[in-house]
C-alpha cells in the first residue's frame, strides 16, 4: 500500500518533469549529432538559432568521366521540379541521414528525372561513362561575426 502511493505521488510530482526534460535532452542531442534542426523535434533552440530547415541547402554534384557539374537544390528549385517534391525535400533538410540522401540522389538520377544532372548523367552512360552524384547539406551559422554555411556532414556519393 505504501509502495502504491509514493508511486502514485511520483507520477504526479515526478513523471511530466522527468519525461519533458527526456524530449529536450534527446533534441539537443540530435541537433549536436545528427543534424536535425533545432526548430523540429521538440524546438527547443528554435529562438537561439539561425538554422532553420528552410534556409538549409542541399548541393548535388555530378563527377567522374573527368568532369564535375555543380547544382543547387534550394526549396524553391525541388518545389518546382518534377523529380523531387517540396515534402521530400523538407524533410532531408530538416533531419538529414545517409539513406535519405541515397534516396534523393538515386531519385535525382533516374531516366525519369527532368533534373539536369539526371540529364548530363544519361549523356555520360551513353558514352561509356558512369558518373555518380554527391550531395550535401549545408546549415547558416552565425560565429558573432559573420553568416556563413557549414556542412552538416561530409558528402554522401551516390550511383544509381
Amino acid at each position: 500500500m505504501i509502495l502504491k502511493q509514493s508511486l502514485l505521488k511520483f507520477f504526479k510530482t515526478g513523471a511530466v518533469p522527468l519525461l519533458l526534460t527526456a524530449v529536450a535532452l534527446r533534441q539537443i542531442m540530435l541537433v549536436q549529432t545528427a543534424g536535425l534542426s533545432p526548430w523540429h523535434g521538440g524546438g527547443f533552440g528554435m529562438f537561439a538559432s539561425i538554422d532553420r530547415d528552410e534556409r538549409r541547402v542541399v548541393t548535388a554534384e555530378l563527377t567522374g568521366c573527368g568532369q564535375s557539374q555543380e547544382s543547387d537544390l534550394p526549396k524553391l528549385e525541388t518545389k518546382s521540379s518534377e523529380s523531387l517534391g517540396a515534402n521530400t525535400f523538407i524533410h532531408v533538410s530538416t533531419f538529414p541521414t545517409r539513406s535519405q540522401l541515397r534516396r534523393i540522389g538515386r531519385k535525382l538520377l533516374s531516366p525519369e528525372s527532368q533534373h539536369p544532372l539526371a540529364n548530363a548523367h544519361q549523356q555520360n552512360r551513353q558514352n561509356g561513362c558512369d558518373s555518380k552524384i554527391q550531395l550535401q547539406v549545408w546549415r547558416l551559422v552565425y560565429d558573432g561575426q559573420s553568416i556563413a554555411y557549414e556542412s552538416i556532414a561530409g558528402p554522401i556519393e551516390v550511383q544509381p
